[in-house]
């Protein structure tokens, strides 16, 4: 009776296939969330849709993409970045002038140097202010779930958009981040159009604001049944996919689990399909 049980088991066991690998990015196409990972030898999607997965806590650089894809030749460790200073240096001389830009004299380029954006960005009626690239604005917004956003300057590198951020901050008491608890409740809400509209409309009366603009085409269709669990991204993640927004992977695991996407790169992940 038991060997027949242990057989039955192990046959089970069978049907499924898992494959480990590095996640490399996480990346909106549009609406279109696309998850990337190295795997023999070349890069390949993630399907979002099998939410069966097993997160290691370590992360290791995720490469260079210059010229196509290059591992990290040393595999480095990583934290803050997902990149170590050696495979970041095409784009970007220091890897610490994506929060705190520098402006290094003789600084031999890079984004640092490109048109940046101020921008005012809004979940449901909460806003923030923060900056990115001109070129990059809608993708930045898409990135980070706003409802709702509008530009506010156009300066002529990071560190100037950077100074530019902080000073418009200080003078309109709005906050340079949204903390994920606040998202993750407005998901479970009818969005505030007029609350938005009526936030932005004080702006306006205070300081030159360009038009507002609405997203709403996310894979997610809110307002959810109940506010998501924020998960630690290290460790098993099963469930049925609700829908993603921003940062956020909404799944149903005895109740609406939240798993931060954009903590994925650089950790190995154990796929089981």
């Amino acid at each position: 009776m038991f060997k027949r049980a242990d057989h039955i088991l192990e046959r089970k066991k069978r049907l499924f296939h898992e494959k480990e690998l590095h996640v490399v990015s996480f990346r909106w196409k549009g609406f279109t969330p696309v998850l990337e990972a190295f795997d023999d030898g070349d890069i390949t999607g993630i399907d979002l849709g099998i939410l069966d997965l097993n997160v290691s806590k370590e992360k290791t650089c995720v490469g260079s993409f210059e010229e196509g894809y290059t591992p990290c030749p040393e595999n480095r460790v990583v934290s803050l970045f997902n990149q170590c200073q050696e495979c970041a240096s095409s784009w970007i001389p220091k890897l610490e002038c994506i929060f705190e830009p520098s402006g290094c004299e003789g600084c031999p380029g890079g984004s640092c140097q490109e048109e940046h954006t101020v921008y005012l960005a809004f979940h449901d009626r909460y806003p923030k202010i923060g900056m990115t690239r001109k070129e990059r604005i809608k993708q930045r917004m898409i990135e980070q779930g706003a409802d709702a956003y509008a530009l506010l300057a156009t300066l002529e590198n990071r560190l100037e958009a950077r100074e530019e951020e902080r000073s418009l901050s200080k003078r309109l008491g709005i906050s340079q981040r949204t903390a994920g608890d606040k998202i993750l409740r407005r998901m479970s809400r009818k969005l505030d159009r007029s609350g938005i509209v009526t936030a932005y409309e004080g702006v306006k009366n205070r300081v030159s604001v360009g038009e507002l603009k609405f997203l709403s085409e996310y894979p997610l269709s809110e307002p959810l049944r109940a506010v998501p669990r924020p998960r630690p991204t290290a460790g098993i993640h099963r469930g049925v996919m609700v829908g993603i927004k921003g940062r956020y992977l909404i799944y149903d695991s005895s109740g609406l689990q939240a798993l931060d996407l954009s903590d994925l790169p650089g950790r190995r992940m154990r796929l089981r399909y």
